[in-house]
């Protein structure tokens, strides 16, 4: 049972300043308020609410004073005893923020109170910038740190010095180390191509093993707005670097997950070990799909580059393809598809009966003024795969099974 407790924070600002591959340093930030973004939280006929503004304003907040830090989870304690899923013995508090929770200015005196409490915590991203002296990172440990996400980049200093302005490169990597003596870490790292892949990847990942890493998450570089970058400026984040393709990226992973014996996995979400995303697809794991529903109403699925492939394969397989056509919006991950990008169809594939990704950021609205309002629109399932590398084989299968079921009937709802 997780709390997320959100200390607040502003990029660039509470973090030490912004790293070289930061998504968040081209943001225009003047024009957040502006942003005509729906949700799958929205009311009917009103575009935006408070969640999906939430989503994207809450890069400018302060740190929060540590009175409410202690409210927030005072309700979310409520809630839960209200749902009767409480259950302190196994409690765990993830403090995160919108930068740097290192640079919270309470970090101690919150993981002390929390402590003292004998509740476990996780501390979530963090770069080790905030790092001006290894007594900090002591003081964590003595207190009993469980879990720490460390952002590691590499593990030479010249290259955190270089792209991550880091102006005390050996305390971070040294303090990462520490941390991986007395609790669970979790290193991650953006993978710039020419800059920290290829060997520079492999020697951060030997030195990760002989510190005693639980786990290392390889990011790919996003680097303009079809990877992603939806808040940003035109334009590419680093001008002169082309990104991995994704097939290249997953290789990547694959080579490191092999060579190595912590957890490896990448994001966008790849797992070597249990096969996601789409695991179901799998020659070994067909048989899954022979018990679903069939597909009996026609319907077009409005769905980002990465997914598309396997969502064809899909339909395919379940011989939906006579009544079901995926159309296949200019954006890599299908959560992030916005207004404009739907703008970009030819509107002569489109079926009557519309599903969008079910954490798509377009209203309901948007998409009949773009498509026609003689169109269903259907949200479909907030997600289709895997995204946690937590899950063993049995249940990964029941929730993806379960998540197809779900699509089918989304597309049945149209009969």
């Amino acid at each position: 049972m997780e709390i997320n407790v959100h200390v607040g924070g502003k990029p660039g600002i509470d973090c030490g300043g912004f790293c070289e591959f930061c998504f968040y340093r081209t943001v225009e930030f003047n024009r957040l308020h502006s942003l005509a973004l729906g949700c799958a939280y929205c009311p009917p006929y009103q575009i935006g609410c408070d969640y999906c503004r939430k989503s994207v304003t809450r890069v400018e907040n302060n740190f929060k004073p540590l009175n409410e830090i202690f409210k927030d989870i005072g309700q979310s304690l409520m809630l839960l005893g209200l749902t009767g899923k409480l259950n302190y013995d196994d409690l765990r508090v993830t403090i995160s923020g919108g930068a740097d929770a290192f640079y919270y200015p309470s970090l101690t005196e919150l993981v002390r109170i929390l402590k003292e409490s004998g509740i476990t915590i996780h501390l979530g991203y963090v770069s080790g910038k905030g790092i001006k002296e290894i007594s900090q990172a002591l003081d964590l440990i003595k207190l009993g740190m469980d879990e720490v996400s460390f952002s590691i980049f590499s593990t030479d200093p010249s290259l955190r010095e270089k792209w991550m302005h880091d102006k005390y490169p050996e305390k971070a990597i040294k303090s990462f180390e520490l941390f991986c003596q007395s609790c669970d870490v979790n290193a991650s790292a953006v993978v710039i191509p020419g800059i920290n892949d290829k060997e520079h990847i492999l020697k951060t990942a030997e030195d990760l093993e002989e510190w005693g890493v639980k786990s290392y998450i390889l990011r790919r570089f996003a680097n303009t707005k079809k990877e992603g970058l939806i808040l940003n400026k035109d334009g590419k984040l680093i001008p002169k670097i082309t990104t991995h393709s994704y097939q290249e990226f997953q290789e990547l992973v694959h080579y490191i997950s092999q060579e190595f014996p912590f957890k490896v996995y990448g994001l966008p979400y790849y797992d070597p070990k249990n096969g996601s995303p789409f695991a179901i697809l799998k020659d070994k794991n067909r048989k899954y799909l022979e018990t679903l529903p069939p597909i009996s109403s026609d319907a077009t699925i409005i769905t980002g580059i990465l997914a598309f492939p396997f969502i064809r394969e899909f339909i395919n397989t379940v011989s939906g393809s006579d009544l079901v056509n995926i159309v296949v919006v200019n954006q890599e991950i299908a959560d992030l598809i916005t207004r404009d990008d739907l703008r970009g169809v030819n509107t002569d594939e489109i079926k009557t009966n519309v599903i969008i990704p079910g954490g798509a950021l377009v209203h309901e609205l948007q998409v009949l003024e773009i498509f026609g309002h003689d169109k269903n629109v259907i949200r479909g399932p907030h997600v289709l795969t895997n995204h946690s590398a937590q899950l063993d084989e049995k249940k990964l299968m029941e929730n993806e099974y379960k998540s197809f079921e779900e699509l089918i009937h989304k597309i049945n709802q149209g009969v």
